[in-house]
């Protein structure tokens, strides 16, 4: 099986390792080829992904695209994005062109209804989130990324109460209570018709198996992050890799 890991980011958005370290230790480790993905959203709440401008996105791609050649490293230049509502893509022509690979990633959703902080299981918000993903199963990019995984409940939480390891364990739950048969044979469907890859993310260990199993014998493309923000987690794909195994979905990994 090839060792790709097609969701890195560098210091260049959120990430601490900048695009030649992460570059060096992908060869360190024999990566077959990388996918470098920074943040990049101008309706972003995170100052630092929404005030990058078009023209150092593409100026960060041409250093790494020459870094990549000199080390001889395969690289792919990407983004990970939110999309709108209906699940559309706000770029411009330039940045899509000069994209390699591009995950969009249900970072938030909109939503007008009240939401009560404490309140993680509120139903209504739910149906919403799940009709987003939906809807960017559907909708242009190479990688629908984490979506039982990194929960749009930042407004659903009480500030300063819960762990990153508590989120993941409340993503857990929610999943389970939300994330039902019918919801997951719509993603199936919907991404058989996009052609889209569903992410199995490894540094939390999901989709669920039960989904992975769904994804798998519905014919679903997968692809491996490691969604690394820091290079010791550059190229940890092996839960993605025991996932494809397990369940026999080699043939259905996403190959950019």
């Amino acid at each position: 099986m090839l060792n790709v890991d097609y969701h890195i980011h560098s210091s260049f958005s959120d990430g601490e390792p900048d695009y030649r370290q992460i570059l060096v230790r992908a060869k360190e480790l024999k990566l077959c080829e990388i996918a470098i993905t920074d943040h990049f959203d101008r309706y972003d709440v995170n100052e630092r992904t929404s005030s990058i401008t078009d023209d150092e996105l593409l100026h960060h791609f041409d250093l790494i695209r020459a870094y990549g050649e000199k080390i001889n490293q395969v690289v792919l230049c990407g983004i990970e994005t939110c999309t709108d509502f209906m699940g559309n893509l706000r770029l411009s022509d330039r940045v899509y062109r000069s994209c390699d690979m591009i995950i969009t990633s249900p970072h938030y959703v909109e939503y007008n209804g009240e939401l009560v902080p404490g309140n993680y299981f509120d139903i209504k918000y739910w149906e919403r989130y799940k009709e987003k993903v939906l809807n960017m199963a559907m909708g242009p990019g190479d990688i629908l990324g984490h979506c039982e995984a990194y929960l749009p409940y930042g407004r659903l939480l009480v500030p300063d109460t819960t762990t990153y390891e508590e989120r993941k364990v409340l993503a857990g739950h929610i999943a389970e209570k939300f994330f039902d048969d019918a919801y997951i044979k719509e993603l199936v469907k919907a991404v058989k018709k996009s052609g889209k890859a569903i992410e199995l993310h490894c540094v939390t260990s999901t989709p669920r198996e039960s989904v992975i199993k769904r994804l798998v014998s519905g014919g679903a493309y997968l692809s491996l992050g490691s969604d690394s923000h820091v290079l010791s987690g550059v190229g940890n794909i092996s839960w993605g890799i025991n996932m494809l195994e397990k369940f026999r979905g080699e043939d259905l990994l996403f190959i950019k």
